[in-house]
């Protein structure tokens, strides 16, 4: 009986009915990696026997038969390709099948099955319009799946049951654990048997769209070896069919270390599906590695990309590919690396792929990164437009916010500015006689004077801690964080004495004075009162007389 979800209840040692009146009557050796699938059609007078085996399973194949009908009843012998798995137990039906049985194949296997001795005569199904009519009205149609992997490699549809036969195409290498696919899990099996059998990606997928376009709509496919799919599979296994790489025995180029190859084959499926499945180079980077460390001694991930504007940049997993200038590349010659050129999208990059002491990449590995340099590329290029973007956004934000006379901030860069968490300082600084400088000397004389002082503040303050402000006109605003009244007094007399031993020469302006007022503020509290506070005592510094320091405490 039929049953697609309990392998379990799939004793192989009998026929297994996979679909109406379609049967399995292969064999399951767990010895062979290569399982051989037979199929018997029931239709009346007209049975078909699909792929009936090789010597060592034709007697097997010949006892479920007999389970299920009298083999006399066979007409027809299908034989997809001429692999002896496929054909050479055909002498064994001789004497068995109907009178007038015939195998059925295409011109290119016919020349090849009859070395194997049968008597049965040969229906080349290109000279009948590719297809059988069957007793009940039941129509077994044939298409032509060329190089997969045989040349006149044939696929085969019961109308009636609507299940494809489809030869080498869906074959898989298993060891008779189970008959039925269960899961997508199953397309291992699958894949690791197309990479290897199947010549291209090209031809792979030019017989998938054979059948497809055939028979678009099949409720099982049962291939000639590896686990039979049922209907809820069929389109996730078409889908992921149509994304391998074949031909992996070309790309070792002699190399007979499977395992590697199949390691190396794996290790590429895995990093296609990282890369193009990441939307930062970041994620991609950690997700890349994750994959490579499965398989190779992997220490680390490097990038060195040339820039116009920046130089020579690394982007290197150790700081999450922030991208970091550095004056040249350190990475000696013989260390992997793949080499993107410059396109006009994308600048001159190195990925290096960093090793273990004394580890070599093999040629395997290095063949699937190599395959795998488009979607690094889009990666780069995604991610040099995105900090391209912030930068240019950070130039914007620089230049909006900056006095462009004196260079010091404006006073936008104060909007919803709050004071640190810890307590801190503000100084408000006023230009002595700023108005008798303009009328008297002119207005080119005054933009000097606030330049110097602007220096004088920028370099009497923190780099990193502290913000100097252009505040309007003749102010200046010093903010100081984590400050005390003896550091906020000290930075303020320091600018005052400054200003006050500077000589502006171009054009000449007479001795320069500030007048400050300072205020502490405390943690967490709004900016502006503590600048409320400081306006207030430099009113009182300049109605003292100027060139002083007022205190709010």
């Amino acid at each position: 009986m039929r049953n697609e979800t309990d392998p379990a209840a799939v004793d192989p040692r009998g026929p297994v009915e996979i679909a109406p009146d379609v049967y399995w009557v292969g064999s399951l050796r767990r010895e062979d990696r290569l399982q051989t699938h037979a199929y018997l059609l029931e239709a009346g007078d007209q049975c078909v026997l699909i792929d009936p085996g090789s010597t060592l399973t034709i007697e097997s194949t010949l006892a479920k038969v007999r389970a299920v009908l009298d083999p006399r009843r066979i007409r027809w012998v299908v034989c997809h390709d001429a692999d002896p798995d496929v054909g050479a137990g055909l002498p064994a039906l001789d004497d068995v099948v109907g009178e007038g049985a015939a195998i059925v194949t295409e011109w290119r296997a016919a020349g090849l099955l009859d070395h194997y001795g049968s008597r049965l005569r040969l229906h080349l199904i290109e000279e009948h319009d590719w297809a059988i009519d069957l007793d009940g009205g039941r129509r077994l149609e044939f298409a032509l799946t060329p190089y997969l992997h045989f040349p006149g490699a044939l696929c085969a549809y019961d109308s009636a049951s609507r299940v494809v036969f489809t030869g080498d195409l869906f074959g898989g290498f298993t060891r008779g654990e189970r008959l039925w696919a269960h899961d997508e899990s199953s397309f291992e099996a699958a894949r690791a048997f197309h990479e290897h059998f199947m010549p291209s990606k090209d031809i792979l997928r030019a017989g998938l769209a054979t059948l497809q376009r055939n028979w678009p709509d099949p409720d099982v496919l049962a291939p000639h070896s590896g686990e039979i799919i049922p209907s809820h599979l069929v389109a996730a296994m078409f889908a992921r069919l149509r994304t391998l790489e074949c031909g992996v025995v070309v790309q070792a180029r002699g190399d007979r270390d499977l395992g590697a190859l199949f390691q190396a084959s794996d290790m590429e499926r895995k990093l296609e599906q990282a890369l193009l499945a990441s939307a930062s180079l970041p994620v991609l980077a950690e997700r890349a590695l994750s994959v490579l460390r499965e398989h190779l001694p992997v220490t680390g991930l490097e990038a060195y990309v040339a820039t116009e504007d920046e130089g020579l940049v690394l982007f290197a997993d150790t700081d999450q590919f922030a991208g970091t200038p550095v004056s040249a590349n350190p990475r000696r010659s013989g260390q992997p690396f793949l080499s993107l050129g410059g396109d006009g999208t994308l600048p001159p990059t190195r990925v290096y792929l960093l090793l273990a002491e004394d580890a070599e990449l093999p040629r395997q590995f290095a063949t699937a990164l190599v395959r795998l340099a488009e979607p690094i590329r889009v990666a780069f290029i995604e991610h040099l437009q995105q900090r391209h973007a912030r930068q240019d956004h950070q130039r914007m934000l620089t230049q909006t916010m900056t006095d462009h006379l004196t260079g010091l901030h404006n006073r936008r860069i104060l909007d919803g500015l709050y004071a640190a968490s810890e307590p801190g300082a503000v100084l408000m600084i006023d230009l002595d006689r700023f108005k008798e400088i303009n009328d008297t000397q002119g207005h080119d004389a005054g933009d000097a004077a606030l330049r110097q002082v602007a220096a004088v503040i920028q370099a009497s303050i923190r780099s990193r801690s502290d913000l100097g402000v252009r505040y309007g006109g003749d102010e200046f605003l010093a903010v100081l964080g984590e400050a005390d009244q003896a550091l906020a007094l000290q930075v303020a007399e320091r600018i005052r004495h400054q200003v006050e031993l500077l000589t502006v020469r171009e054009p000449e302006i007479g001795p320069l004075t500030v007048s400050i007022g300072a205020a502490l503020h405390a943690s967490n509290e709004p900016l502006e009162l503590a600048i409320t506070r400081a306006d207030q005592v430099l009113l009182a510094a300049k109605a003292e007389g100027r060139n002083r320091i007022a205190t709010a405490w």
